[in-house]
């Protein structure tokens, strides 16, 4: 009687287990970049700039852009450049990326707005899948906007 309730039990929990092994060995092909989406590369550029992590920065880029950057930092050595990317960073009080577009070329354009305190910089970014991972392949020039009133300004002062 108990063989009879036992090997439906077992064989249901090797079943379970299979499934469960299964789902846990497919989530860990190629996670960050089977979920992610185009605008993540932003996010990361951004962290590598406060980091000053030059090789987390030179990832984010697909070619051409990366050959020059990476001449650029061999110019001026990596310390130097590891420098400039903490400056550049800097003086941004915050960071808003919006939804990407897709262009006509199969790309996306993905939009940020840097807010530093005295005006805030537009800034599209060509987003596309390099060899299954997102990368910046291009970037249009930037466009200020002034503000009103600065960032940071105590609302008495109004």
């Amino acid at each position: 009687m108990r063989s009879e309730r036992t090997l439906p039990a077992i064989l249901t929990v090797v079943i379970l287990g299979a499934v469960v092994f299964w789902l846990l060995l497919r989530s860990n092909i190629a996670p960050t970049q089977r979920n992610s989406q185009p605008e993540e590369i932003v996010w990361t550029l951004v962290s590598a700039c406060r980091k000053g992590d030059v090789e987390g920065y030179m990832i984010c880029f697909g070619s051409p852009i990366k050959e020059r950057l990476k001449q650029l930092a061999k110019e001026q050595g990596d310390e130097k450049f590891r420098y400039y990317l903490k400056q550049i960073i800097a003086p941004i009080k915050g960071i808003a990326v919006f939804q990407p577009n897709k262009d006509a070329k199969g790309n996306w354009q993905v939009v940020a707005e840097f807010v530093f305190s005295n005006r805030t910089e537009r800034q599209v970014f060509i987003v596309g899948n390099v060899k299954g991972k997102w990368k910046i392949i291009g970037v249009e020039t930037s466009k200020s906007v002034p503000v009103l009133i600065p960032y940071g300004t105590l609302v008495k002062g109004l």
